[in-house]
């Protein structure tokens, strides 16, 4: 009989345990299902559209943050007619201390509309060179945007008559070479003389292109002409870009071909690898793109810019 209570015993305290477990697994599962509910489930739905959504941000990681970049405007002139040129000696020698594209291409021809869609990533219907009388054009472009993130822009052209102007022609000054002046969000302090430009660099804006007169940047004139500007009146800029966290690129519109629109561009500074070469496929877009992230700016303001190709590799 003692043997059977103890049996009965035995059993009651293993029956117990068991609910005890049981008990156990419940708690759990209701305290995971209320973890659940509280931080909440992860539709696979909602987890790829928040993929997509990160996928379309900007990997600036492989990007310099340059102090400033400037650009020298120059006309209609091809890969083959500057690169190895000896009337473009000045040029070629900043080949071999920074950075030489090969594979870049301006987006159309004109002149006018490879300008704007520079400054503004698209065309905004201007497809010709003819004179545009009012500033009419209120579409993001380089000067809003940048100034959106709190840095600076600014056009600098020779021969403009006076700081703002809007006059389509004046001495060897053209309009179709200077697109902010039809941009009603871009106040004519943005738009500069190129005798006004500053001697302490420091001054310059964050962003700054500069367009020679008609003569100098090579549309009417020689390329030998346009190479002896540059040294005489930029070569300081340049040697002080080198040490200063900042680059100077010499840039193209346009070829002078309908057939191949390559165009050359060197870009040299303190940020930019000495001898390199790069052979990537690269546009107008692609540079408007890549200032835009260097700066830390919006770079999904048109359509163009988005999709544009970042430039990379070259910097240090």
């Amino acid at each position: 009989m003692l043997i059977n209570n103890e049996k009965m015993v035995k059993k009651k305290h293993t029956s117990t345990m068991e609910k005890k477990k049981t008990g156990n697994r419940i708690l759990l599962i209701l305290t995971i299902c209320l973890s659940i509910f509280i931080i909440g489930w992860k539709d696979p739905s909602v987890q790829k559209a928040q993929e997509k959504a990160v996928s379309s941000y900007v990997d600036t990681s492989s990007l310099i943050h340059p102090d400033h970049i400037i650009f020298l405007w120059l006309e209609n002139k091809g890969f083959e007619s500057i690169i190895g040129n000896r009337d473009a000696s000045f040029m070629n020698s900043l080949v071999r201390k920074g950075a030489l594209f090969t594979n870049t291409y301006a987006i159309t021809h004109p002149s006018y509309p490879n300008y704007v869609d520079f400054f503004a990533g698209q065309s905004n219907g201007i497809y010709s060179d003819a004179c545009i009388d009012n500033s009419t054009l209120a579409t993001p472009n380089l000067y809003t945007v940048l100034k959106a993130a709190g840095k600076s822009f600014a056009w600098y052209s020779e021969d403009l008559p006076a700081t703002g102007s809007n006059v389509c022609m004046y001495m060897n000054y053209v309009e179709k070479h200077n697109p902010i002046t039809v941009f009603s969000n871009v106040p004519g302090s943005a738009n500069k003389r190129f005798t006004d430009f500053p001697s302490d660099y420091t001054q310059l804006e964050n962003v700054v292109c500069i367009s020679p007169n008609l003569v100098h940047d090579m549309h009417d004139g020689t390329v030998k002409q346009a190479d002896t500007w540059l040294k005489k009146h930029l070569s300081p800029l340049v040697e002080w870009c080198t040490t200063h966290n900042s680059i100077f690129v010499i840039y193209f519109d346009e070829s002078e071909s309908d057939d191949n629109n390559r165009i050359p561009v060197i870009a040299v500074g303190q940020p930019v690898k000495a001898g390199w070469q790069s052979d990537t496929l690269y546009d107008h877009f692609s540079w408007t793109k890549t200032i835009s992230a260097m700066f830390m700016a919006s770079s999904d303001w048109t359509h163009n810019v988005d999709v544009a190709k970042l430039i990379t590799g070259c910097w240090q």
